[in-house]
């Protein structure tokens, strides 16, 4: 029960971290790889194009590309600018999007924080079941290597 209250408060604090910001920061987007990309930080090493988007400081393509990754069952509805202010809202396929429960949204005055921002949105409303999705962070390839052959040498 605690490591779920523990990441619930991690996203809690890096959603108004992003809300406070500018613009993204290396540091910042460290932090969304660590606690709202679940499924990228349980692979055995880090994708080479997240560490060339990383390396470029291509923040918007970093974002579209996390959201497909982390939320493979979700897509982005919307991403707008009203008032210089963007707009980002993502939600899961094939549900009526009239199901506000179902959205993720996201506003900020930088686009890439905009995205960030739904991403971090979206895993927070997963953590607390808030948002259905079939998808679940992939196991460390090791972890069940070791485990099956620990057992097999028990046989």
């Amino acid at each position: 029960m605690w490591p779920k209250q523990n990441l619930e408060r991690e996203l809690r604090s890096l959603m108004s971290r992003i809300e406070a910001a500018s613009q993204p920061t290396g540091s910042l987007v460290s932090d969304v790889l660590e606690y709202a990309c679940p499924r990228l930080t349980s692979a055995i090493r880090l994708n080479d194009l997240v560490q060339r988007l990383v390396a470029a400081e291509a923040w918007v393509d970093l974002g579209f590309w996390l959201i497909g990754w982390e939320l493979p069952d979700w897509a982005i509805h919307r991403l707008s600018c009203d008032d210089s202010r963007w707009n980002c809202a993502i939600c899961v396929r094939d549900l009526a999007i009239n199901w506000i429960e179902d959205v993720a949204e996201f506003q900020h005055d930088n686009p890439a924080l905009a995205i960030l921002g739904a991403l971090v949105q979206a895993q927070l409303r997963k953590t607390q079941g808030l948002a259905p999705s079939n998808v679940t962070p992939f196991r460390r390839i090791g972890h069940t290597l070791a485990n099956r052959m620990s057992r097999d040498a028990e046989r």
